[in-house]
């Protein structure tokens, strides 16, 4: 409907309907409940009522015969009645007035249910996060090093507050000791970011080995800057916050007996707030994926930190085994998104599944223990939906996997499996074309997207030359060609065929002294073709196909690509 024909009211809980739209995004202790333009549902409807939500404003049709209550136009006179008198010239506190105004504004940048759960769910909560963070400030050293980090980065500032408003509330919950000391680390743990190019803070791709190397020095420079700035007390979070336990992290690959409790609980506030943080090039994670992913690690993590998070936050990861208020075990089956703390459940005892009431009769009280989906669980479902076509899906299922995964392994176990398989379902099931060339096709998007990241990355060692029709560069194996060969750093040169002058005068200028044919259908007597400036080597479609379904299950560091072509080659040749 067009919005020329809407009208927006504010309306009683107790009149709003299932369809109407929300025109607002809907607060609840500083927490955003639900976004504007939302379809309002019976159950949403249930839910905010029972989140003490007395009044919504909402679209409604301009012609709509509903008899309704507009309250935004009722209270409009009522403010000037009301707050007219009482306008007085009062003393303010300008730096006092300026902190405050810095925590609201910040808090309601980072506070959202769907990734604070529980937490900040009573005003009470939130009064003492803004206590403590006004305390901290008292000092104006501090607010002038804030500020010089808000304005180096202005996302590095806001994940520091949000560390520091999680922190402090998690730190609290567990009954750790001189929690306002350990709220001020956190809200400097990373200000060492200072110190990094803002070239490098502001990528929109992948670190480089070079690149990663100077944003570890955030950990130690901050630390020095700190202990400059005689906050010594503090400064050790911000060098260890990137430890792991069993000495996997950095800068020293501590051990957890070397880590205090508050810095082991820093470290999994700190990657759960990064991971769900919107960024430039990413939307963040949802709070059960990022829980999921700090489990899968929970080998460099406190695991008891990790349980207790999890019952802090109230949003309890897809596979979490729990225990509910009325003493059943159970295990989440399903987590909504704009309601996170009332998931489905699978009760393990009677093996039936329920979703927890809307009135919180029954409730989980406990995590137990987390079952992980392992790497194998989460390809199978990818492919599921690859073959069901159902990109949405698949994105979240892909994402998963490409985590913390090399570029070459990406190809190795992710595109060449799924696509040995759609091809096995296609010759050998005989399942339908038209969605095998739908899976392909978004295969290849997902292929084409991991190259762009490729090659914003890309720093060439070596070139090589693919003489390939123009029409045929789009097609997924050459495709893949493509990004093993910028994997091996190896930049590839395409011409197209026809001008033979002309390609070996390229093989010269690159100074190599092979050029790959890649064509539809090749030919039975053309393999290898000597020239005086060095040797033309000839492949068809499906021999690169051959070649890259061969190289799957290979570790990455044992293979050459260029190596693969010619061993291929040359021992058909023999043959």
């Amino acid at each position: 409907m067009a919005e020329n024909m809407l009208r927006k009211v504010t309306l009683s809980i107790h009149e709003v309907e299932a369809n109407d739209i929300l025109a607002e995004d809907i607060f609840s202790e500083y927490r955003l409940l639900a976004k504007k333009d939302l379809v309002l549902t019976d159950r949403i409807i249930a839910l905010l009522k029972l989140r003490k939500v007395d009044e919504l404003s909402v679209y409604l049709p301009s012609d709509s015969v509903r008899v309704v209550h507009d309250l935004s136009a009722q209270r409009l006179k009522e403010y000037d009645d009301l707050f007219a008198p009482l306008i007085e010239n009062e003393p303010v506190d300008d730096y006092k007035e300026k902190v405050s105004q810095l925590f609201m504004t910040t808090l309601e940048n980072v506070v959202h249910e769907l990734r604070y759960g529980q937490i900040l769910k009573s005003m009470q909560d939130t009064a003492y996060v803004r206590g403590v963070f006004e305390k901290i400030l008292e000092k104006k050293h501090r607010y002038e090093l804030l500020m010089r980090l808000k304005e180096w980065d202005e996302y590095s500032f806001v994940h520091s507050f949000d560390v520091f408003v999680l922190g402090t509330i998690f730190a609290r919950y567990l009954g750790l000791m001189d929690i306002e000391t350990l709220a001020r680390g956190y809200l400097f743990h990373d200000i060492g970011k200072v110190f990094i190019p803002q070239e490098i803070l502001n990528l929109k791709r992948k670190l480089s080995e070079d690149e990663f190397e100077i944003v570890k020095t955030h950990t130690t420079r901050g630390y020095e800057l700190l202990v400059e700035q005689n906050e010594e007390d503090i400064a050790y979070l911000a060098r260890d916050h990137h430890e792991r336990f069993a000495g996997k992290g950095y800068p020293n690959q501590l051990c957890a007996d070397n880590m205090s409790e508050g810095v082991q609980l820093l470290q999994i506030i700190d990657v759960y707030s990064a991971m769900t943080s919107k960024r430039v090039y990413h939307m963040g994670y949802g709070a059960t994926d990022a829980l999921a992913v700090l489990y899968r690690d929970r080998h460099l993590y406190n695991e008891n930190f990790m349980h207790k998070f999890v019952e802090c936050l109230g949003i309890y990861p897809v596979n979490s085994v729990v225990m509910l208020s009325d003493n059943r075990s159970a295990q989440v089956e399903l987590v909504y998104d704009l309601f996170p703390t009332l998931p489905k459940v699978r009760l393990l005892d009677e093996q039936k599944s329920m979703n927890l009431p809307l009135n919180y009769s029954v409730k989980i009280v406990k995590m137990i223990d987390y079952r992980a989906n392992s790497f194998e669980d989460i390809f199978n479902l990818f492919v599921e939906q690859l073959i069901r076509c159902d990109e949405n899906n698949l994105r979240i299922h892909f994402n998963k996997l490409i985590d913390h995964l090399h570029p070459k392994e990406i190809v190795l176990r992710i595109f060449l499996p799924a696509f040995r398989i759609l091809r096995v379902l296609t010759r050998e099931i005989q399942t339908d074309m038209t969605k095998y060339k739908n899976s392909i096709t978004i295969l290849k998007k997902l292929l084409e997207e991991q190259l762009n990241v490729l090659y914003m990355d890309y720093q060439h060692e070596k070139t090589t030359i693919l003489v390939v029709e123009t029409s045929l560069r789009e097609n997924f194996f050459i495709k893949l060609v493509q990004s093993i060969l910028y994997i091996d750093k190896i930049v590839p040169f395409f011409i197209n065929p026809g001008d033979d002058q002309r390609i070996t005068q390229l093989m010269g200028h690159c100074d190599v002294n092979v050029a790959y044919f890649i064509e539809d259908e090749r030919t039975v007597d053309k393999r290898v073709r000597p020239m005086r400036e060095g040797t033309f080597l000839y492949y068809s479609l499906e021999e690169i196909e051959e070649i890259l379904v061969s190289l799957i299950g290979m570790s990455m560091k044992k293979f050459s690509f260029e190596e693969k072509m010619q061993e291929r080659l040359f021992s058909t040749f023999k043959a």
